[in-house]
């Protein structure tokens, strides 16, 4: 494959952002009824997404993804960077907005230990008074004093989309390609235990929606102490609901303490 120019990358980058206002929500092809639908991503945090896919490493290459898969990616980096780079929590909600319902059913054995943190940073027993995604965004509103992120690093981004299923790997095996992507760099990490989980299983979804197609990111930042650090995600295609949902997550600090405010996935 020849490599593509930062220049023409960037170029090519720009004018498929030029169609994109239609493609907004590809990234979640079927609204779901009366779902939450949040507001467009600003054009500011959409114009930072295709800047770390102009410089940084995309494979396959940018002028190989489909306008759809290209909005996609766009509109999914672009609502992690909105949601720790400027503490918004509807962004943090629109990358799960098919799954805030079940979520909430789901983690409701874990409201009280929710709210018992809550209680730690002062939230008041009025603030906490809603199901588990209400409380967390009240959570959310005091543990983020100020964004976890003071940049982003456009040009160390990462992104991989996979198209070719399993093969003859099993899920594990599969699970731990994701494990050795968070460790290919040393430093000290966070496994996330995702706060708002996918209706559907990885077992379902591997299943019943042909080859598995899911999409590797990494996101690298510095936070106001001044830590080197990246964000991982990977996120799966759910073929029949037609959705992307994210399925792990992890933190990695290159140097420093971790102790910090980390971020809430």
């Amino acid at each position: 494959m020849v490599s593509e120019s930062r220049s023409g990358r960037r170029k090519a980058a720009a004018v498929t952002l030029a169609g994109l206002a239609a493609l907004a929500w590809t990234w979640r092809a079927e609204p779901a009824g009366a779902a939450f639908v949040p507001r467009p991503l600003a054009r500011e945090l959409r114009d930072l997404a295709v800047d770390c896919l102009a410089v940084g490493t995309v494979q396959p290459a940018l002028s190989a993804l489909s306008e759809a898969e290209f909005a996609a990616i766009v509109e999914i980096l672009g609502r992690l960077i909105s949601a720790y780079g400027s503490c918004d929590y509807e962004s943090f909600l629109a990358l799960r907005a098919g799954d805030l319902e079940s979520a909430s059913e789901r983690r409701a054995g874990d409201l009280e230990r929710l709210r018992e943190f809550g209680r730690e940073l002062a939230l008041s027993p009025e603030q906490m008074r809603g199901d588990w995604v209400a409380t967390l965004g009240a959570f959310w509103s005091v543990y983020y004093e100020r964004p976890a992120v003071a940049r982003f690093l456009p040009e160390h981004t990462l992104v991989e989309l996979h198209a070719e299923g399993l093969g003859a790997r099993s899920l594990e095996s599969w699970r731990q390609s994701f494990v050795a992507l968070r460790d290919r760099l040393p430093g000290s990490w966070i496994q996330h235990d995702l706060c708002l989980p996918h209706r559907r299983s990885i077992e379902q979804v591997a299943r019943d929606c042909g080859p598995l197609r899911w999409l590797d990111l990494e996101l690298h930042f510095e936070t106001f102490a001044g830590l080197g650090a990246r964000l991982l995600a990977r996120f799966v295609w759910d073929g029949v609901l037609r959705e992307w949902f994210l399925q792990d997550a992890a933190s990695v600090y290159a140097t420093g303490d971790r102790s910090q405010r980390h971020l809430i996935l």
